[in-house]
């Protein structure tokens, strides 16, 4: 067992010096390649602020995970594994690994000052993914290092840590964190027995309607702090379960795409319905219109879709028609149509429907008026093999559905 001061004197001879590091500190060295890796991994995520976090948390993971593998657990790994890391790194802070049984979350961060660890609240308050341990990790990738400078409970941060509602982490004062890293794994492999996790209730379930409603609503790309948007019980309760987190940073990568082609073959996913689920006895009225726009040629095919505009306009609603018609030389029209649900007779406001290319180019937009019961695009075609992406927006509120023919 290699001891940490140890590892300070090796630093030190190296010709790196480090004026605060405490011989109970862990020093590990990143490489340049690491750091290279981690910067090109790190370029799939949906903004910057996502970036900068699954960069940090690879550097981190990488070294810390070797290092453990070496010196105490060799069977050590990635709680949930590599391939579903993006889905947590998209929308979280920190990473947990399993040591001996155990889970540790890291929480890397770059802040120079350490009077506090800032715990996000996913790490504690969704019952499966509250650790045993939390440790305190600064990262410096251009200074070629990272300094893992305390641990704690999460017993100690229930107990101990105050809740900032802002930005829903638990931070928990340097008086209240343990800073011998060996006195941690002393205590790790000793005493595995010792009661680290406070109980915490389940988070009630959501349907899965509602969790598509929410995957529309959180999947664009440009919503930086997603995890804020709802309240913690609801986003919590989508977050843990893992297709549905899943699904989520597809659908911010832009991954999940309506596959036109098989509505001509009359398969449709489950969210893509009937019109007379939405519009009832109008439906008839609404079909005609879409066929009298055509030139009084039959639609092929024809689908709606439920778009929730979000908590902040009261749960409205409108729906997302689409319809194709076979072209000759392999190639489809589409229409697509904007209305208000059932019950209601005008759209809102200013509410905006674009149609945008693959590479993010406006081609068309139209917007609704105070009055307007539905707005529509000019009709398009599109070939075979082409993609493109519809858009729904209205004040900040934007949902993009993204296809492919």
């Amino acid at each position: 067992m290699q001891n940490l001061a140890l590892v300070l004197h090796q630093f030190e001879g190296s010709g790196m010096t480090f004026a605060f590091a405490e011989p109970t500190e862990l020093l590990l060295e990143v490489s340049p390649l690491l750091r290279s890796h981690s910067w090109q991994n790190s370029q799939i995520y949906a903004n910057p602020s996502s970036r900068w976090c699954a960069y940090l948390n690879q550097i981190c993971l990488d070294v810390f995970l070797d290092w453990v593998k070496q010196e105490y657990f060799p069977d050590a790994k990635i709680w949930y594994g590599s391939a579903d890391m993006p889905s947590f790194w998209e929308f979280v802070n920190g990473t947990a690994i399993l040591c001996g049984g155990k889970k540790i979350v890291l929480i890397p961060s770059e802040a120079i000052d350490d009077r506090e660890l800032e715990i996000p609240q996913e790490w504690v308050d969704i019952k499966s993914w509250a650790a045993d341990y939390y440790l305190a990790v600064q990262v410096k990738p251009n200074e070629d290092w990272v300094r893992v400078w305390g641990y704690t409970t999460h017993q100690e941060v229930k107990s101990h840590a105050n809740y900032d509602s802002i930005d829903r982490t638990y931070c928990l004062p340097t008086q209240q964190i343990s800073k011998d890293i060996n006195a941690f794994f002393l205590t790790y492999q000793f005493c595995r027995g010792e009661e680290t996790q406070e109980a915490i209730a389940s988070l009630p379930e959501i349907s899965n309607t509602q969790a598509e409603n929410l995957l529309q609503r959180l999947g664009n790309p440009s919503a930086t702090f997603s995890r804020l948007a709802l309240p913690f019980t609801v986003w919590g309760a989508l977050l843990e379960q893992q297709p549905w987190r899943q699904q989520l940073y597809d659908r911010r990568q832009g991954k999940i795409k309506v596959n036109l082609s098989q509505w001509l073959e009359g398969r449709f996913s489950s969210t893509w319905e009937a019109l007379e689920t939405f519009f009832g006895s109008n439906s008839s009225n609404i079909a005609l219109g879409l066929r009298s726009s055509y030139g009084l040629r039959d639609v092929a095919a024809k689908r709606a879709k439920l778009i929730d505009l979000g908590i902040q306009l009261e749960r409205k609603t409108v729906v997302l028609l689409v319809a194709l018609i076979p072209e000759v030389d392999r190639q489809i029209s589409v229409r697509v149509q904007l209305h208000p649900p059932a019950g209601e007779s005008h759209l809102p406001e200013n509410i905006k429907l674009a149609l945008v290319s693959e590479s993010g180019d406006l081609l068309q937009q139209v917007q609704a008026r105070s009055q307007d019961n539905f707005v529509q695009l000019p009709r398009f075609d599109v070939e075979q093999g082409e993609n493109f992406c519809i858009q729904v927006g209205l004040n900040n509120f934007q949902i993009v559905e993204n296809f492919i023919f």
